[in-house]
């Protein structure tokens, strides 16, 4: 994966969106400083986009809307973008910080915009009609239809002091499917620029309990085949693990009890959209959405771990293209 990569936030002023950003310009950075990108000047990019329609408006925008026209409620919306970024702060060479005000559907303008992005980030929850509803529409509604990896970032919690150095480590489920291998190197790498262990997850439990005494009966077997599944996976997703440290868990729980309680020590736990074995159900809408819901940390929701430009393209080719108003 190259240091030149493009991440798209979505912002809405929410404290929800501010982690987000916050969590885009770490992340960039710390690709940076993995690949050596600065001293190849690939300068990584981070593009904070505020979209906003008249039935949705963020707070701020809202207080506008009776006092002007569009070009008001658009000063409104940049404003509301300049503070978000004030709050967190500029990012630190190389980092490039670019800004995106867009009159439109939040869903649809990170959709269209993660075109041209590897990576989009949004926040567990924002403004927006529907706000109210755990890990909210905008953040749902990304993960189901982005072309590219979504995290969705949890804020801090109140009295939480943020972590300086985590040492927490990754974890990823995996199956065997393509999906979950496209996880899995896509979850090596993050855990590779933080030089923290990748966990590696694979559930077999979770079967039908009117089967239990069959299930008693052919445990082992299960177990032989779970191992096996994560080995031949782990096996195959990752080339050179070399500058890892690979931790394998055999988990005989259901894939989401198991991923939601290894989240618990975890910074970051990745899923792929899909699967099938021992993760039956990892489909959007049940595992990888109950984990997005649920789980204690940073969620990664992985459909492709292939990026857009190749390793020695320059950076300057690399930026999202966003229109501003």
């Amino acid at each position: 994966m190259t240091s030149s990569v493009r991440i798209l936030v979505g912002v809405d002023g929410s404290p929800g969106s501010e982690a987000a950003l916050e969590w885009a310009i770490r992340e960039a950075a710390l690709w940076s400083a993995a690949t050596g990108g600065a001293d190849r000047g690939a300068a990584p990019t981070v593009t904070a986009l505020l979209a906003w329609t008249a039935d949705g408006l963020p707070t701020g925008v809202l207080r506008a809307a009776t006092q002007g026209d569009r070009d008001g409620l658009t000063r409104a919306a940049t404003e509301m973008l300049e503070r978000a970024i004030g709050r967190v702060g500029e990012p630190p060479a190389p980092v490039t910080l670019r800004r995106g005000v867009v009159q439109a559907d939040p869903v649809t303008a990170l959709t269209v915009a993660a075109a041209d992005a590897d990576l989009v980030v949004v926040g567990e929850r924002g403004h927006g009609p529907i706000h109210r509803m755990t890990a909210g529409s905008v953040s749902q509604g990304v993960v189901h239809h982005a072309p590219v990896p979504v995290v969705v970032v949890r804020p801090s919690k109140d009295g939480e002091t943020p972590r300086t150095d985590d040492r927490r480590p990754v974890v990823v489920g995996v199956d065997g499917s393509d999906l979950s291998l496209a996880a899995l190197r896509w979850a090596a790498h993050a855990a590779a620029v933080r030089a923290v262990p990748l966990r590696v997850v694979h559930a077999w439990g979770g079967l039908d309990p009117m089967y239990s005494e069959v299930l008693v009966g052919a445990q082992g077997s299960l177990v032989r085949q779970a191992e096996n599944v994560l080995a031949q996976a782990v096996k195959l997703g990752l080339d050179d693990a070399s500058r890892l440290t690979v931790e394998s868990v055999v988990s005989p729980d259901s894939a989401m009890r198991a991923l939601l309680r290894e989240a618990r020590e975890a910074q970051l736990l990745v899923v792929g959209s899909r699967g099938h074995g021992g993760f039956t159900r990892l489909l959007l809408g049940s595992v990888s959405h109950q984990c997005v819901l649920h789980a204690d940390s940073d969620v990664a929701v992985v459909r492709s771990d292939r990026l857009r430009a190749p390793a020695d393209e320059p950076a300057a080719a690399t930026g999202a293209a966003v229109p501003s108003a």
